[in-house]
């Protein structure tokens, strides 16, 4: 992000009426870090390096719970799910 940090971005992407997912990622995260990125409205930390099995767990994770919640998120999530 060339202004501002997670935690604006999150506070903007929030005020959306069907704001996206927004995972966060970072080398430093602990406890402390992952508790706060998760009150501010993250769906998940990944800690740098991150392997592509977590990854694709957590995408398909965050895509399971779109569909739930929302029709286009399911047409969505179709296309990720084909892919992985």
């Amino acid at each position: 992000m060339v202004e501002g940090s997670w935690r604006d971005l999150l506070v903007e992407i929030n005020r959306l009426p069907n704001p996206p997912f927004l995972i966060v990622t970072t080398r430093l995260a602990d406890e402390h870090f992952w508790a706060e990125a998760l009150n501010f409205g993250a769906y998940d930390v990944l800690a740098k390096p991150f392997d592509s099995t977590e990854l694709t767990r957590t995408l398909l994770s965050a895509c399971m719970h779109r569909r739930k919640t929302s029709a286009t998120g399911a047409a969505r999530c179709a296309q990720l799910t084909d892919v992985a």
